[in-house]
């Protein structure tokens, strides 16, 4: 067969450049320490390297989100931890209270320090994470989930949303607690209430938390509410503030009080209920009274401050301070009992996130060694068929320029 000159030369050109470019392979891997730098290089190895890539981006959010969840959750038992020392506190201080020999003057020091607490409490309460968002408002994290109002009671602000997070593709965990099923809707001792001021009301007015007085004249009236509505001043002779106190089903006059006279901070008993209502009111303003069967925590430890501070050395006080005290420890025995539960269930919600964190881990180690022997290129190996591939490539160049100085005229 004749082999043209031209076809010569091609032939070794085409040697030298397949040889390059094997070269220039080699010495990429070499360089990059990877075996596949395209899929064409191996398809397969290629398709299981982007499904581990893929996975292993995966596991990186779910580490941050596993860092997170754990920084919340501490942050939360921590924060718990200090409302019950705080309880615990409270309840020596009530028993301290309840001593025979202790004075209206020795109840107000004590009160001092109950107050005190409760504001060390709800400092707690309101606590933010490393994010910024308060740890017990629900999914409210903007906003401050404890807030004071008009009378010194502390209003929830926030929602009952409790937020997940996902820590692993089928595992979610919750990364905190509602202030209102942890601290609000605490379970009460006894049938109880709460108070409020009509939002629409014209005057200044405030009405105190206040307390039972007569357990059993206000379980006749449970679970029915009141409304305390003030009426013109010419309801009266002389004029001057009056209010009258209402059942909120039927509107019935409560116990006779009807156009009752008014001054600035004097007891109001209703029932067996003791209240105060300060400040300029209006005709048409309303105060209303709420029965329930729950009690918040900051309302226990602020009936108690309040009863410390206000009730006198005689009898009749005295055994109304006698049975709110023995409530208190009482009330005061279920908010921890509350934040024992939520606390065991922070605990066990630590426990999952440190576990799949145990096994996120594993599972990182064995697909970086998976991704290692498909991806990296084997060091020796490449060294030695690169030092194979220069010697090709050399000789084919040496081959070729012999070859380009071959002619008939070299015969002459």
């Amino acid at each position: 067969m004749r082999i043209s000159t031209l076809q010569s030369f091609n032939k070794g050109l085409n040697s030298i450049m397949d040889n390059q470019s094997q070269v220039s392979k080699t010495q990429q891997q070499v360089s990059t320490g990877r075996r596949v730098l395209t899929p064409a290089d191996d398809p397969i190895a290629a398709t299981k390297i982007l499904q581990l890539q893929q996975d292993s981006a995966l596991r990186e959010q779910f580490e941050k989100n596993i860092a997170g969840a754990k920084g919340r959750l501490a942050l939360e038992e921590t924060q718990m931890a200090g409302i019950t020392e705080n309880l615990d506190r409270l309840k020596e201080l009530t028993i301290q209270a309840g001593d025979g020999a202790a004075n209206r003057s020795d109840r107000q020091d004590i009160a001092f320090e109950v107050n005190a607490i409760l504001e060390a409490t709800v400092d707690l309460m309101n606590s933010k994470d490393a994010g910024g968002e308060y740890l017990f408002g629900g999914f409210k994290g903007g906003t401050q989930p404890f807030q004071k109002n008009e009378n010194g009671r502390y209003d929830y602000a926030g929602d009952e949303g409790q937020r997940f997070i996902s820590i692993a593709s089928s595992t979610t965990v919750a990364t905190g607690d509602n202030g209102k099923n942890l601290f609000v809707d605490v379970e009460a001792s006894d049938n109880t209430f709460n108070t409020q001021i009509n939002p629409t009301n014209g005057g200044t007015g405030v009405i105190n938390p206040g307390f039972v007085v007569d357990q059993e004249e206000y379980d006749n009236l449970y679970p029915e509410d009141l409304i305390i509505t003030f009426n013109p001043e010419t309801a009266i002779s002389p004029p001057g503030p009056n209010y009258t106190v209402r059942q909120a089903s039927d509107g019935r006059v409560v116990e006779g009080i009807d156009k009752q006279g008014y001054e600035s901070g004097d007891k109001i008993t209703i029932a067996g209920v003791e209240l105060k209502i300060s400040g300029k009111v209006q005709p048409g303003d309303e105060f209303i009274v709420n029965s329930s069967e729950k009690q918040s925590l900051t309302d226990t430890i602020y009936r108690l401050k309040d009863a410390l501070d206000s009730l006198e050395d005689n009898p009749e006080d005295s055994e109304i301070l006698k049975n709110l005290l023995a409530n208190t420890l009482d009330n005061l025995d279920y908010a921890q009992a509350s934040i024992s539960q939520v606390r065991s269930e922070v605990g066990a919600r630590l426990n999952i996130v440190e576990n799949t964190e145990a096994q996120a881990a594993d599972i990182d180690l064995v697909s970086k060694e998976v991704l290692s022997k498909l991806s990296d290129v084997d060091f020796a190996e490449a060294v030695s068929r690169l030092t194979l591939q220069t010697f090709l490539l050399e000789t084919a160049q040496q081959s070729y320029a012999k070859i380009q100085n071959l002619s008939l005229f070299n015969q002459l």
